[in-house]
């Protein structure tokens, strides 16, 4: 008779951040489908409705990232798992992206909610034309983080299903 392994059961910190990994892998999904909706629907009509709506589900990926973030780290203080490290260097590195991509949205916001003068602001001395031309670079980077935040909660999934049993 073999020899069964016993592992240590999760703890706390590694359930809430997995669990919260699966929700933004949903939140992640969401956005991208909303965003490939509104858009084009936003660029050919114009819509200020819709960017503030687009504004708005972006800040709050942006915070539910930078939260995963802190949440990735604690569970490796309190585990000693490296895997919340890694989860957290890849988390930073989508924070950073989503800093990157921030003045775009706060632009699309201000500009949702008449507010031209303060998103002339943000954009400088650049013409519109200009600023956005330059936003593909960005962009890919933005859609890359998703691809990431995505992965990790694969990976959570693929975590808790593995040790349900246990």
């Amino acid at each position: 008779m073999g020899k069964k392994i016993k592992r240590d059961p999760l703890t706390k910190a590694e359930k809430l951040y997995r669990g919260l990994a699966i929700g933004l892998f949903c939140y992640t999904v969401a956005c991208a489908g909303v965003g490939g909706v509104i858009f084009p629907k936003m660029t050919k009509d114009e819509s200020k409705t819709m960017a503030v709506i687009m504004s708005v589900i972006f800040f709050v990926y942006f915070a539910f990232t930078a939260v995963q973030t802190f949440l990735a780290f604690n569970y490796y203080r309190r585990s000693d798992q490296f895997a919340g490290v890694g989860h957290g260097v890849v988390l930073v590195i989508t924070d950073i992206v989503n800093i990157v991509n921030l003045r775009f949205f706060l632009v699309m916001l201000f500009e949702g909610l008449d507010k031209s003068e303060t998103a002339k602001k943000i954009i400088g001395d650049v013409s519109e034309t200009d600023y956005l031309q330059g936003l593909s670079g960005p962009w890919l980077a933005l859609l890359a983080g998703m691809v990431a935040v995505m992965i990790l909660g694969i990976l959570s999934v693929a975590k808790l299903v593995k040790r349900m049993g246990d």
